[in-house]
């Protein structure tokens, strides 16, 4: 593990903790995780989102990663993608909707797959899916502008899953050789595609601009940041970020905030403001096991709390 923090340090953030990721009625005896505790739904980009998180934190997910691999492994679909699920009484599963975006959840898992196995030690069925994906994420490129629409036909990209995107295949190219020029074609695309010279910031869609508000408008500006892309000349730093547009989800403005949105303390840690992770933590805190927590931010929570060495906080706000 602290080999692994030592490469991730070079792309996103120092590693803190030295546990376990523990995951108590979020995950199954089957191995599926629950995007919320004690729930019935799953979500694969969520619990993908959260394995890869707490592994950057520097939690040992390896025995809940292969439990969740082994479930979502024969549920990958025709076009390479992972559908969300709803459990049914009986303990069984249905399919309940398509993947929100095919993009992220493919890029999400060619990086756990590559972060967990090394390529001479995976196994068969594995190398055939992160095939398949790799095949899948490609038919999702748009050739006229070199970004990743987010499903096949809508011709719409995404700033936070391309930064995702390019993750996957820098991912990819460390640990396997492969995807390396797409990785370097999506870096030039990326900022030639989302960047607002004019405006000094980053737009969240390559089209139809949904209205600024946090999410996505202010918390999309973090995302090339985390994903380790070179910053624009004019970006904002990252305090300038947090004084003009992030102090509603340091403070947890519910009146602004739609979840805690606990991942962007990543983009804190990688500028090693440790100090705004547990301003964060204290004021999200009471948020935990309400209907505004889910397990990507328990993934943050179980990080966090283990790695700046803070007592254990249960807080359930109404």
């Amino acid at each position: 593990m602290k080999r692994l923090c030592l490469l991730l340090v070079m792309w996103t953030t120092a590693c803190l903790a030295d546990g376990e990721l523990h995951l108590p009625e979020y995950q199954l005896e089957d191995g599926a995780i629950l995007l919320q505790k004690g729930g019935k739904h799953v979500d694969p980009y969520f619990a993908m989102k959260a394995l890869l998180t707490a592994r950057e934190l520097g939690l040992s997910t390896d025995a809940v990663t292969d439990a969740w691999v082994a479930w979502l492994l024969p549920r990958q679909e025709g076009n390479g993608s992972f559908p969300r699920f709803e459990r049914l009484a009986n303990g069984g599963w249905r399919r309940s909707a398509a993947a929100d975006a095919d993009d992220s959840t493919l890029a999400l898992w060619i990086s756990l797959l590559s972060r967990r196995y090394a390529p001479q030690a995976m196994p068969a069925s594995l190398r055939s899916s992160l095939e398949r994906a790799r095949k899948a994420l490609w038919r999702l490129r748009r050739v006229e502008g070199g970004v990743y629409e987010y499903t096949t036909g809508s011709r719409l990209a995404y700033l936070m899953d391309n930064a995702e995107v390019y993750t996957a295949l820098r991912d990819d190219c460390t640990h396997s050789g492969y995807g390396c020029q797409r990785m370097r074609q999506l870096e030039k695309a990326l900022t030639r595609t989302f960047w607002d010279g004019g405006k000094q910031r980053w737009r969240v869609a390559s089209r139809h601009e949904p209205p600024l508000a946090f999410y996505p408008d202010a918390a999309a500006q973090q995302f090339p940041h985390m994903a380790g892309l070179p910053a624009p000349a004019g970006q904002a730093s990252f305090d300038d970020w947090l004084a003009r547009e992030g102090l509603p989800w340091l403070l947890q403005d519910k009146n602004k905030l739609d979840f805690p949105w606990g991942v962007l303390v990543l983009a804190a840690l990688k500028e090693r403001r440790s100090d705004v992770a547990q301003i964060w933590l204290q004021h999200a805190t009471p948020a935990r096991h309400t209907t505004r927590w889910n397990i990507l931010e328990e993934a943050v929570f179980q990080g966090l709390t283990q790695g700046l060495d803070l007592p254990e906080q249960k807080g359930s706000e109404s």
